[in-house]
C-alpha cells in the first residue's frame, strides 16, 4: 500500500501537467510539492539512514566474508543515488517556481 502511495505522489507533477493545472501559485501545486518533499524525506532519507545504521550495528552478525562489505557498498550506492535524486527534485522545484514568477 505504501509503495502505491509513493508511486502516486512521485508522479503527481506529471499528472497535474497532463490535467492542465500549471499555476505554481495554486494551492494544488503547493500541496503537491509538500507531498513530494515529505515522500522524499521519509522514503529516501529516513529509511536509508535507518537501514545503514542497522547494517553497521549488526556488522558482527555477518559471517567473515564479502556479505557485509557488499551490503554497505550497496547502501552507499543507493544513498549516493538519493543525493542525485534530491538535487533533481530541488532543481525541478526551483525551475517551476522561477517559471511562474
Amino acid at each position: 500500500m505504501l509503495q502505491r502511495c509513493i508511486f502516486v505522489f512521485l508522479h503527481v507533477r506529471k499528472l497535474r501537467r497532463m490535467a492542465g493545472v500549471g499555476d505554481a501559485e495554486s494551492r494544488v501545486v503547493e500541496v503537491e510539492w509538500i507531498l513530494n518533499w515529505i515522500m522524499f524525506v521519509f522514503t529516501r532519507l529516513v529509511s536509508h539512514i535507518l537501514i545503514s545504521g542497522k547494517l553497521i550495528k549488526d556488522a558482527s552478525k555477518f559471517e567473515k566474508g564479502m556479505e557485509w562489505p557488499l551490503a554497505m557498498l550497496g547502501m552507499a550506492g543507493m544513498n549516493l543515488l538519493n543525493v542525485f535524486l534530491g538535487i533533481d527534485l530541488f532543481n525541478a522545484f526551483k525551475k517551476e517556481k522561477k517559471r511562474h514568477e
